[in-house]
């Protein structure tokens, strides 16, 4: 079988197909709230997936940093204001250890994938 490197594919893209198996995409949309997040998780160096308290998740490809996206990274917090498309957010990794890397992480669109 042809690795993802083979093919040109960015190194997460089998990971994010993984983990949004069964789900189909809707019109991506500039903004998500933040209060409405349960869950925030990372596909290493592809994309920012955020859970919502009704079960869609919205997946965000950054348009600057992915480089820097590391699978145990997390976001430290999300609050209750909006994430909008542009937005730079701080990852750090388990046990404190800070900010990742030097370069900002700036959120792409918010695609949202639900349950068929």
């Amino acid at each position: 079988a042809a690795s993802a490197a083979d093919d040109g594919a960015r190194p997460g893209e089998t990971s994010l197909a993984r983990e949004l198996n069964g789900r189909a995409p809707g019109q991506p949309v500039s903004c998500i709230i933040g209060r409405k997040v349960s869950d925030v998780w990372v596909v290493e160096q592809t994309a920012i997936l955020y859970r919502m308290r009704d079960g869609t998740v919205y997946v965000s490809r950054p348009i600057m940093g992915a480089q820097g996206l590391a699978r145990d990274a997390v976001r430290t917090s999300v609050g209750p204001r909006a994430l909008c498309q542009g937005d730079g957010v701080a990852l750090t990794s388990p046990g404190g250890k800070g900010v990742r890397g030097h370069t900002a992480v700036r959120l792409g669109a918010f695609t949202p994938y639900t349950r068929p």
